[in-house]
This record gives structure tokens, sequence and C-alpha cells, in this order.
């Protein structure tokens, strides 16, 4: 929550369900393309809130207008909605899960003894911190390479006009993808 304050500083308006004008707060902020933050909501939403998490908008000229509601609102498409909670493990339902992004900020022992163990050897040993990087990045390139040459593949077996053990750039590309692949898989193990 503090996050979202910093990240958003004096526009962001705060609303709780608990406050009889919440309501009223998402509507300032549908219009004047302001961020609203919902505090503490719970696995239920107020069913108002559907139309703007389903971003259901009716486009009138050049305008964008939302229900909510009874009303039809102008939409700014500056208008940011976060919703927070103090729920451990919130189980929303198929209907809002699909609506929104779920962040979950809940920090692991596993994932902090990583970072912290990053920190020291790059403090103590920059170069073999340097050395994992880079064999990070490698890695991910290799993956991507494979994917690259197994998309390429694909492409051209759907591609061909001609019989497939007739089409020589097909077979030479089999050929080289299957070198490189070796290689890439190698550089992996």
């Amino acid at each position: 929550m503090n996050w979202i304050k910093r990240t958003e500083g004096d526009s962001l308006v705060i609303a709780d369900f608990k406050d009889n004008n919440y309501i009223k707060k998402i509507e300032v902020g549908v219009q004047h393309g302001r961020q609203v933050l919902m505090c503490d909501v719970g696995e239920e939403m107020d069913p108002v809130l559907d139309n703007i998490l389903m971003k259901s908008l009716i486009q009138i000229g050049k305008n964008s207008y939302v229900k909510v509601g009874d009303k039809e609102l102008e939409y700014d498409k500056d208008f940011k909605l976060y919703i927070t909670t103090r729920m451990p493990n919130p189980h929303y339902t198929p209907e809002v899960s699909t609506k929104v992004t779920v962040v979950n900020f809940t920090v692991k022992e596993s994932g902090l003894e990583e970072q912290c163990l990053g920190i020291v050897v790059k403090a103590e040993q920059q170069q073999l911190e340097n050395t994992k990087n880079e064999v990070i990045q490698k890695i991910a390139t290799n993956k991507q390479t494979i994917i690259e040459l197994e998309d390429k593949i694909l492409r051209m077996l759907s591609e061909s006009k001609v019989n497939l053990l007739e089409d020589v750039a097909l077979i030479d590309t089999l050929q080289s993808s299957k070198e490189t692949s070796d290689e890439v898989k190698q550089a992996l193990e």
C-alpha cells in the first residue's frame, strides 16, 4: 500500500468499502483521471464496480463512458483503480479474477536468501557474481534460440508447397537447426 502511495503521489484518492462515500470517490476518479486505492477489500466485490473492472466502455463520438450504478460517467483514460487486501491468500471468484491483475507481494524466505547471497557474493567476489549473471543471460538467450528454431521449422512446414522430401531449403534449415539445437543443449548442460 505504501508503494502505491509513493508511486501515485498526491493525486491518489483513498476509498474504503466501509466509507459511505466510496462510490462518489470512484466516480470522481473515473471522470477526472485520478488514481483510486480501495483498501482492505475482502473476497466479495461490490457489483457496482463490475463495469469498471471489465472496462465495459461505451464509445460515443471521441468520448468513452462507463456505467457506474445507474449513472453513465465520462471515462478518463488516465483513471487507475488499485485494490488491496490484508488477506494472506485471497480466493477471488473466477468472475473477479478474470477482470483484474492480482499481484502477490508476499515475501518468501527462499527469495530473500537468494537476494542476500547475491549481495554478499557481489560485495566479496564481484567477478563470480558477474559470471553468474552472464550464465543466466546465456541460458535465456539459448532457450529463446531454441524456441525461434522450432517456430521457423513449423512455419516452413506449414508453408511448404512441394513434397517435404524434395524441399531443399527445408532440409537445410532442419539440418542447421539440429546442429544449433545440439550446441545450445550442450551449452545449457
